[in-house]
């Protein structure tokens, strides 16, 4: 088996806006983000020591999967700060290995997640794992 050098470096999930301003305005006072650069392609934002980068693309929104996942010490209560700040959570999973507590899931043994999207309808979470 040939094994690569990128287990070595720094990975950047990126994903795709409609709209490059609405989604630096959305990830940076909605979700408190901080813009680490621009370039032609799009802007690159830093939350706890990792990064996304946004690039406008006529594809965005159209995965069903997570895009990025942010780690969190008390699901609950990050539920309710974005809740405050309008962020409407995604309730409506049949996940068999997980049972609905509010607006999070039960994943067994004390973790919990949770889902939004962002304006563009790209799939968010949070979790205590």
């Amino acid at each position: 088996m040939v094994r690569t050098v990128l287990g070595k470096h720094k990975v950047i999930t990126t994903i795709a806006v409609h709209d490059i301003e609405n989604a630096v305005d959305f990830y940076t006072d909605i979700l408190g983000m901080k813009v680490m650069g621009k370039n032609v392609g799009g802007v690159v934002l830093e939350s706890g020591g990792g990064t996304i980068g946004l690039y406008e693309s006529t594809t965005a929104g159209s995965s069903q999967a997570t895009c990025a996942w942010w780690t969190v010490d008390d699901v609950e209560k990050t539920i309710k700060s974005l809740e405050e700040c309008g962020i409407v959570f995604e309730i409506n999973y049949d996940l068999p290995y997980a049972k609905r507590e509010g607006h999070a899931y039960i994943l067994g043994e004390g973790k919990k997640a949770a889902w939004f999207k962002d304006p563009d309808g790209n799939l968010l979470g949070i979790g205590n794992f």
